[in-house]
């Protein structure tokens, strides 16, 4: 069987473990340093406990070391990685080359999409090396990822599914460092590509004035789960390591689903499984639209066919509710408008548009009237929102159904199956796990033949269910005794109890976490001269490059502190989010008009920068012009 792994952010301890009821197979965390995110710090204490929690249900629980780092942070680092091994932690995610020329436990190493995951030539090197697994950058196609699992069957491919798309090609992003010196190599990224910009050509004219040009929507490959998996991906992977707990949720409840429909198609059930253990029913239906999104696209998976960028707002926009059919202009009474919707709406909703300018504009819901027959909603606002007649409305933020997420007590559960059997001094319970574990529970006490036989079974059966808030639930229980036996409710409930700790201690000892040692060696990486875009700013790392192979190497720049003359025209940002492309101006599809025959440039309060445009590969390049 191939394991199939749903893969969940966690912000915390608490969100991990929500992640985990709610059907995430794995969770990813960062640590008090050196994690991508450094507002998402996490002491071991707490790392330690959503190891127990999750090894529990066979889930596993990934740490990130994602930064690159300077030497003097290198024998933390080192010593981070030890601890995490002690607590059990199934792998650490990197993205310095420095980390494996030091002295690693044998702990299981993932390469972070920012170690630039995007040929099939690089990712053979990560495999030659000895990382288990590889994130694959966000660009690819699945034909390319076809490419990449048939040339290098042996190493396992993560992909990211849902969530916030970083504009640039991850791990070659110095837009942020550039205007800030804050690093999104170093977990410090000022998002400056949601910020606004004027585009402008090389006459001077500007063609678009104070947008958003480099801001992506979200990432959504909800429908293409199918045939990722067939491509070779076996880690689905949601971004939002600083998501709140109702966004973990219902995410991870939503793809969990998703999953489970390909596995439990009839050509599947012999073929794949999940690679944790468990019953998680949720108490809500998944809607990934209710949470935060900038609206959606399926990005890069069929090739360049969607439009990846959002213009006019780096904010939430919510789902769709429908169009203004009516509205109150006169002044007279309370101003309200109607649209014609199926979406229920509450008080205290927030709903927003687009308005003439082309910005998002928001409100919140302060009363609502309601037209079932006619499917007609009249919502009164807290303020007069400029809006006209067939304005698309949107909710950016559920009250109800946030609320209801958040108060959801979903418990995942294993299945056990209980046995109970005559035994010379009594007799006994016996538990067998999905896993097959097995405990058993000696009952030693006279046997005495049960008076009241009507019912019998029906009895037992409730007395034997009762499982509680524990973390097993009954598949199946089966009588084995000759006659009908009396047991007293008390004595029953008290073997019972024993029983399941038992099975409990049993899961928390049984599950250990498959270990490899890292072993060094000099395989020739794939180019012999590096310039700064592979982020070397430590000598351990640098000796990794020399170690295979490479005979020159530039600093990052993070290292290099201000760049001199020689260096202003370096590409700061490289992205499938072509402006041209989401313009209707495409070099290769579109015929340009006279503004847009030439040379552009984005523009922001202080900096100009210039684009090229790489038809061949289809991505588009932001130059330094200073």
């Amino acid at each position: 069987m191939e394991l199939i792994e749903l893969l969940s952010p966690a912000k915390n301890l608490e969100i991990g473990i929500a992640a985990i009821d709610c059907g995430a197979d794995a969770v990813y965390i960062g640590a008090n340093n050196f994690g991508a995110r450094v507002q998402a710090g996490n002491s071991l204490e707490d790392i330690a406990s959503l190891v127990s929690y999750a090894h529990l249900f066979n889930a596993k629980v990934y740490v990130t070391i994602n930064t690159i780092l300077f030497d003097n942070e290198l024998k933390a680092a080192e010593d981070l990685i030890q601890k995490l091994y002690k607590i059990e932690v199934d792998a650490i995610i990197i993205q310095d080359y420095g980390i494996l020329e030091m002295n690693l436990p044998p702990i299981h190493i993932h390469s972070s999409t920012q170690m630039h995951n995007i040929s099939k030539e690089r990712i053979k090197f990560l495999s030659d090396v000895g990382f288990k697994r590889v994130v694959l950058a966000r660009e690819l196609s699945i034909e390319q990822i076809i490419e990449i699992h048939s040339f290098v069957p042996d190493i396992e491919l993560e992909f990211f599914v849902h969530g916030a798309l970083c504009n640039g090609l991850s791990g070659q992003c110095y837009l942020s460092y550039e205007l800030t010196k804050r690093s999104g190599n170093r977990g410090e990224c000022s998002q400056a590509c949601r910020s606004k910009y004027d585009l402008v050509n090389s006459q001077g004219k500007v063609l678009i004035k104070d947008k958003h040009l480099l801001s992506t929507k979200d990432f959504n490959a909800s429908l293409h789960i199918p045939e990722m998996i067939e491509a070779g991906v076996r880690s689905f992977k949601i971004e939002g390591r600083l998501k709140d707990m109702d966004y973990v949720k219902n995410v991870t409840a939503h793809y969990s689903r998703e999953i489970d429909k390909f596995i439990s198609a009839e050509n599947n059930k012999e073929k794949y499984c999940r690679s944790s253990l468990g019953k998680t029913e949720i108490g809500f239906e998944p809607d990934v639209e209710r949470s935060f999104n900038r609206g959606f696209t399926s990005f890069n998976l069929q090739g360049k066919q969607d439009i990846i960028g959002n213009l006019d707002s780096a904010k939430s926009i919510g789902k769709y509710l429908g169009k203004v059919s009516d509205l109150n202009n006169s002044g007279r009474g309370k101003f309200y408008f109607q649209i014609d919707t199926k979406e229920r709406i509450s008080n205290g909703d927030g709903l927003c548009y687009i308005n003439m300018e082309g910005n998002i504009e928001g409100f919140l819901v302060n009363g609502v009237e309601e037209n079932p027959s006619q499917g007609l909603v009249m919502i009164y606002p807290n303020k007069k929102p400029d809006i006209r007649l067939l304005t698309k409305i949107y909710r950016n933020l559920d009250t109800q159904f946030t609320k209801q997420v958040l108060t959801d007590k979903t418990k995942r559960r294993i299945a056990i199956d209980i046995i109970l059997k005559e035994t010379s001094q009594g007799f006994s319970l016996q538990a067998i796990d999905e896993q097959s574990l097995s405990v058993q529970e000696d009952i030693i006490v006279e046997k005495q033949i049960a008076l009241k036989v009507q019912g019998y079974e029906k009895n037992l059966l409730k007395q034997i269910d009762k499982l509680g808030d524990s973390i097993f639930y009954l598949r199946s229980f089966e009588n084995k005794c000759s006659d009908n036996f009396f047991f007293a409710s008390s004595l029953l409930n008290h073997h019972r109890r024993n029983l399941i700790e038992k099975l409990y201690e049993l899961r928390q000892k049984a599950y250990k976490p498959i270990r490899k040692e890292f072993e060094k060696n000099d395989v020739p990486y794939p180019q012999k001269k590096l310039d700064f875009k592979a982020n070397v700013v430590n000598e351990k790392a640098k000796q990794f490059f020399l170690n295979h192979k490479v005979e020159e190497i530039e600093n990052g720049l993070e290292k290099q502190g201000e760049r001199n003359s020689k260096s202003k025209d370096i590409v700061l940002m490289r992205t499938k989010n072509c402006i041209r492309y989401t313009l209707g101006q495409c070099l290769i599809r579109d015929k340009q008009t006279q503004d847009f025959n030439q040379e552009l440039f984005l523009k922001d309060n202080k900096r100009t920068y210039k684009l090229h445009f790489d038809c061949k590969n289809c991505f588009m390049d932001l130059i330094s012009l200073e």
